[in-house]
């Protein structure tokens, strides 16, 4: 795990990493597969990483974001509802009348003659009252709680999970750095390989070597093959994880 780290440390500077945004559309992994074994030596020495913190950010952009995002702002709601809920425990009451109003008036001038008065009104009023049970007088207070306890609950998985992918992503980019460093060794180990059996090769025919000594030859080009394509398929399988974890295209190939 050291060497694992400070190889990471030491081997990104080398690295002149060109920033990439995440891939909108859903990355066919069998595709990149392919993609990856066609690429030459060459392109593979040529390869620039972008930076470590780029692909940490890309990687919030995964479908299990948006899950949990989803969760919390339900109960984010609902938390809402639950404050808002004394509200139904309040009336609201109102009325208006119209009618006409009869009254009779005894103190007039003369006594034997009744008086009467017709007039029109209107009468209005407005209340409000409020019935809370006991109950919930108690309750109410811990229902908020629970239900904050349920919001920050989301959080703190949405909190471990992106933990959990950042470590892989890590172990994915140190291994991805380090077998682009000895991608380069070892293909420079092959191309002397084939070099040199070449060389044997020509001496065998031409009668200044011997058969013990080509094969010699030969099964260095063949270990240095082996090599060769055991980096490689290490350095793809790093490469095809951080597209994975990351939802971000390493390669864009034309």
């Amino acid at each position: 795990m050291k060497y694992s780290i400070l190889t990471l440390l030491g081997l990104c500077c080398l690295l002149s990493a060109t920033a990439q945004e995440p891939d909108s559309a859903a990355l066919n992994f069998g595709d990149r597969y392919d993609l990856f074994r066609q690429l030459s030596p060459e392109e593979y020495l040529d390869l620039k990483l972008p930076p470590l913190h780029v692909l940490l950010e890309n990687a919030r952009n995964s479908p299990q974001v948006s899950f949990y995002a989803s969760n919390k702002l339900q109960e984010e709601r609902e938390l809402r509802t639950i404050r808002r809920n004394w509200l139904k425990y309040i009336k609201l009451n109102a009325n208006y009348n119209y009618g006409m109003n009869n009254t009779y008036n005894d103190v007039v001038l003369d006594p034997t003659i009744p008086q009467f008065s017709n007039r029109e009104q209107s009468w209005w009023n407005v209340g409000v009252s409020l019935s809370v049970p006991l109950d919930e007088i108690f309750n109410r207070s811990n229902r908020i709680k629970r239900q904050k306890e349920r919001i920050n609950s989301i959080q703190f998985e949405v909190d471990r999970w992106y933990d959990d992918l950042s470590l892989k992503i890590i172990d994915a980019y140190t291994s991805a750095v380090q077998n682009l460093s000895m991608l380069q060794s070892v293909t420079e180990a092959l191309v002397t390989a084939k070099a040199q059996y070449k060389v044997s090769e020509a001496d065998f025919i031409n009668g200044a070597l011997d058969a013990q000594t080509l094969s010699r030859q030969r099964n260095i080009q063949n270990v240095a093959i082996r090599e060769y394509e055991e980096t490689r398929a290490e350095l793809t399988n790093s490469l095809l994880r951080l597209e994975v974890l990351t939802h971000t295209q390493i390669i864009n190939r034309k």
